[in-house]
């Protein structure tokens, strides 16, 4: 029998670039794509054995691929479905002023220029500042660092507050 190395060589070189072109365009995301191409190999080094008795190794490889591309495109829509959701809560969890509080208009004009920000930031903001969700919390959320985590949320409060300034509804200017 041969070594796991040069069958995983005879079976992979012939076809990667076809590997790489199917992961990439089901994919569409260069890094994303580059991260499930890591997972079609070392899942192929796992099923080697496998591989290598089945009848047609070559269609049995790319089906790996195409399986674990669609699996990343599943796992991105739930990704964003619930980032959305979160978003929509986060929104919704701004609580109402009592009626004719001066900050009541404020709050709902806050509550749309948070939706104008870039969703990453909109999203560190909302949940910082409203469910003073920590910093490891919100990386895990947004898919990011936690040093990423802190950079969104500080550019999106500095942005929300230059929104703010812009339209006259800072503290102190009328609203």
């Amino acid at each position: 029998m041969e070594p796991a190395e040069v069958m995983y060589q005879r079976l992979i070189e012939p076809i990667e670039e076809k590997m790489i072109g199917i992961v990439g365009r089901i994919v569409r995301d260069p890094d994303e794509a580059a991260d499930v191409f890591q997972d079609v190999l070392a899942e192929i080094w796992a099923r080697l054995r496998r591989i290598n008795r089945h009848p047609n190794p070559r269609g049995y490889i790319l089906r790996i691929c195409i399986s674990r591309s669609y699996d990343a495109l599943r796992r991105r829509a739930h990704r964003r479905r619930r980032e959305k959701r979160l978003a929509r809560q986060s929104l919704e969890s701004i609580p109402a002023a009592p009626p004719n509080c001066p900050t009541e208009g404020l709050r709902a004009k806050i509550r749309d220029l948070i939706g104008l920000l870039p969703p990453q930031q909109g999203k560190a903001v909302l949940l910082r500042l409203l469910d003073e969700t920590s910093y490891r919390d919100i990386a895990r959320i947004l898919g990011c660092s936690e040093a990423s985590a802190r950079v969104h949320f500080s550019r999106g409060k500095e942005r929300l507050g230059r929104l703010l300034q812009r339209r006259g509804w800072a503290e102190g200017t009328g609203a």
